[in-house]
């Protein structure tokens, strides 16, 4: 009896003792054995402080990767006392040693103060590319050949005080009552908690006044009034080309993508936003959506309500660039505070979501239209004394939030090496679907590799698909790694190492 009671209180010490550690087994980002500050009632979500922290780590743990940028100054930098205030910081990630023409993707979050999810999915899919791109190739060629840029919180005056009223129990329940504006102390003098400008409404193009600066509405004094909006429209207007100006107006041309995510609503809305009249893009800015909401519960569409001097509508209307604005979440999941429980069940597939839009940003008003490759796999085997690459995949027409019943069917597929098949000078060999014929939406591929023209080293393989009027689809990548070394007996590969790429998606 005195030796179980002795096992009885060793268990609960034990199991006290991994109680107090597990957090510090669990921890994010790349200081794993740091506690990080979680908003209160919130353990999914980090504080202002920590997010801001965790970003400039990345970039000084990834220094050839990552960088953390100053942009501009908040209300309170620019106009309040010495201490107050914040800087505007965007984490750019990109592969530094590599160069050419790379596409941008900007993602913005709590442009809104009291949109917490956005945040935090933000710096979720920073960590998950830096964390993945020596280990994932689809990661490492989307880091080597395009900028992605994000502007994690681009309202921290607003978001200090949401966390104050969280702490505090004012934010209201879903945080119906937090703040959303920024802090412009001069709008609504005698309210100082209605103070501030929507900045989702300050921006220049088909900007409109006349709303009470008391109001959640206020758009400002004028357009770019506020420093915030001012110094994310320089800033994009600096990493985007200005594709307006060409005459005409070509939308194969096109690259770059931005997408502002928000809470809640679960919904794609594209532009225009100023009115109900259709976008001369309509049709490819709902694809593009519908391609990024498979795998979500939001779903595309127009917006139903007008809004003036919104940077979606600044960045399609003067740039040309296809601009998104994503609500994450629903109001059964905790509205502008979306429940933990359901931010980290559906955080695979948002992430799935921003890896879409990485990839259709080199094409945006095109790729998305074309059939998608996923599951791509590519395995070594002996054959001869001699190793042979075998590569498989899935070309999919269907990968869409919504699906017609007219779904097309995919015509052609190719590889290639070390350049991607749009690119100049690459060497493009057919792929067929393993019944040789084209006739599903879904068609499963698979080749040997040509790789007797091929160098000593490693090379990147890329497969993509397309249809019949030559429309082609989302992209995907491998690599393969020829052993330098001269041939070794008939029992001993010659290929020194290999990855294979296996999607986050497996539909």
């Amino acid at each position: 009896m005195l030796k179980s009671h002795r096992f009885w209180i060793a268990g609960v010490l034990v199991c006290f003792v991994f109680t107090l550690c597990f957090p510090l087994f669990t921890q994010r980002g790349p200081l794993a054995q740091e506690a990080v500050a979680m908003l209160p009632d919130f353990s999914c979500y980090r504080t202002l402080d920590s997010v801001l922290a965790d970003a400039a780590s990345l970039a000084n743990a990834h220094p050839n990767l990552a960088q953390w940028l100053d942009i501009g100054d908040s209300w309170l930098k620019q106009y309040g006392s010495d201490d107050e205030g914040f800087d505007l910081n965007v984490l750019k990630l990109t592969n530094q040693d590599t160069d050419g023409d790379k596409p941008v993707l900007f993602v913005m979050s709590a442009l809104h103060a009291r949109d917490l999810a956005p945040v935090e999915l933000n710096l979720r899919f920073a960590e998950y590319l830096l964390d993945n791109y020596d280990q994932d190739p689809e990661v490492a060629w989307l880091l080597d050949e395009t900028e992605i840029h994000l502007l994690l919180v681009a309202n921290p005056d607003g978001r200090a005080i949401v966390e104050e009223q969280i702490t505090s129990g004012w934010a209201g329940t879903g945080g119906i009552d937090a703040r959303m504006k920024n802090l412009n102390a001069n709008t609504c003098p005698t309210e100082p908690s209605s103070t501030g400008t929507d900045l989702g409404r300050n921006f220049p193009f088909e900007w409109a006044g006349g709303y009470l600066g008391c109001t959640n509405i206020y758009s400002g004094a004028s357009a770019l009034s506020e420093p915030e909006s001012s110094d994310i429209q320089v800033y994009l207007a600096n990493v985007f080309p200005d594709y307006r100006d060409e005459d005409p107006f070509d939308i194969a041309a096109v690259n770059g993508l931005l997408l502002n995510m928000e809470s809640y609503g679960d919904i794609f809305r594209y532009p225009y936003f100023y009115t109900g009249d259709p976008a001369p893009e309509e049709a490819e800015l709902y694809t593009l959506a519908n391609k990024l909401a498979h795998g979500l519960d939001a779903f595309p569409t127009e917006p139903t309500t007008q809004f003036h001097g919104t940077p979606e509508d600044y960045v399609y209307g003067e740039l040309g660039i296809p601009a998104l604005a994503y609500a994450i979440g629903s109001s059964s999941e905790g509205q502008y505070f979306m429940n933990c429980w359901d931010f980290e069940e559906e955080l695979n597939a948002n992430l799935n979501m921003l890896i879409r839009a990485t990839k259709a940003s080199f094409a945006p008003y095109i790729l998305p239209a074309g059939p998608e490759i996923s599951n791509l796999n590519i395995q070594p085997h002996l054959e001869n004394g001699q190793t042979i690459w075998q590569l498989s995949a899935v070309a999919k027409t269907n990968l869409y939030r919504f699906t017609t019943e007219s779904t097309p069917i995919g015509a052609s597929a190719v590889y290639s090496f070390d350049l991607a098949p749009w690119q100049e000078g690459a060497v493009l060999y057919e792929i067929q679907p393993d019944d040789r014929f084209w006739d599903e939406a879904e068609e499963v591929l698979s080749t040997e590799l040509d790789v007797s023209a091929l160098q000593p080293g490693q090379h990147r393989v890329y497969v993509q698909a397309a249809l019949e009027d030559g429309t082609a689809g989302l992209a995907s990548a491998g690599t393969i790694t020829i052993d330098p070394e001269e041939p070794l007996p008939t029992d001993t590969p010659i290929v020194a190492e290999h990855y294979n790429y296996l999607p986050l998606i497996n539909k």
